[in-house]
């Protein structure tokens, strides 16, 4: 019964037992088309961007433009869409000229891995939550699905409001709907009004995290066991990883520790020339900020 050696639902009964703690589920995609056409488009209408396809989720009348809510068909990560990629009409409709999504369909999100269920055990466990303190912002923020970490913070200016600053569950910058979701879970009205699951008289207001761009760079040695394309690929999936890991939770990048990683990546023999932001010292950022791989420039040789 160690907590380490449970996976799927024996791991969910166990947390459960314990604490109130829930598995995140998957999240269906969802966002806005702007249609061009005269007519209705209606409900259950078939959209896609090529990969992805997304339902139309009730009759919409269009004069000339307008705007038409859509949902993705698969749950998922999966389902988020860069803006101005949702263009085909898989269901035909003569009403309709062309469609786009002016903004990201986002919100779409994987169901909670054991890893990250059994951190979120261990975070509890660790972070006494009680009567708004702290702790219970950050709690609060992981429940919410999508979201991997948090930070909260005293504003400067208005002694009772909470700053709460927020990254996705890979780690990296949090989208608009998942922002929009922590907000309404904590304080709706951000101002304190009790509506949420904040204490009434406690402002809160969440943002997503600052960025902390980094550069990698240098010369991989393969020791020929694999692909030299292979190689670089482990060490930057490796690299993102610790990223993901250390967000919110340290202020300063080891150089040591980034290379150590990348030489213990499958195919490695060796690495020279290694920089982190063409230099060989140790990165920090803010304590709201994280740390993101932005540029990898590292060769094999």
């Amino acid at each position: 019964m160690d907590i380490e050696n449970l996976k799927g639902d024996e791991l969910d009964a166990y947390v459960r037992q314990w604490t109130d703690i829930r598995r995140k589920k998957a999240q269906k995609a969802s966002g806005y088309l702007e249609a061009k056409g005269n007519g209705v488009i209606y409900a259950g209408t078939i959209v896609s961007n090529g990969i992805m396809q997304y339902e139309v989720m009730e009759d919409t009348e269009i004069n000339g433009f307008g705007s038409v809510y859509i949902i993705a068909v698969d749950v998922g990560e999966i389902g988020n869409s860069d803006k101005d990629t949702v263009k085909e009409m898989i269901t035909s409709n003569a009403n309709i000229q062309s469609i786009t999504n002016p903004k990201p369909i986002e919100g779409g999100t994987d169901e909670e891995t054991d890893e990250a269920l059994r951190e979120r055990y261990y975070i509890r466990l660790q972070m006494p939550a009680t009567s708004g303190n702290k702790a219970h912002y950050i709690l609060w923020a992981l429940e919410c699905e999508g979201v991997g970490g948090a930070k909260a913070t005293r504003d400067t200016i208005i002694n009772n409001k909470v700053n709460l600053y927020i990254c996705d569950d890979k780690g990296g910058t949090a989208d608009s709907s998942i922002i929009k979701a922590v907000q309404e879970h904590i304080d709706p009205n951000k101002n304190g009004d009790g509506s949420g699951s904040a204490p009434i008289g406690a402002i809160c207001e969440v943002f997503g995290a600052d960025v902390k761009n980094i550069s990698v760079t240098g010369s991989i040695e393969p020791d020929n066991t694999i692909y030299g394309a292979v190689v670089k690929e482990n060490i930057k999936t490796a690299i993102n990883k610790y990223l993901s890991q250390i967000n919110f939770k340290k202020t300063e990048l080891s150089y040591a520790k980034l290379l150590n990683i990348s030489l213990g990546c499958a195919g490695v023999n060796d690495i020279t020339d290694f920089k982190i932001n063409n230099g060989y010292t140790n990165i920090t950022c803010e304590e709201t900020e994280i740390f993101n791989l932005s540029d990898f420039g590292m060769e094999v040789i």
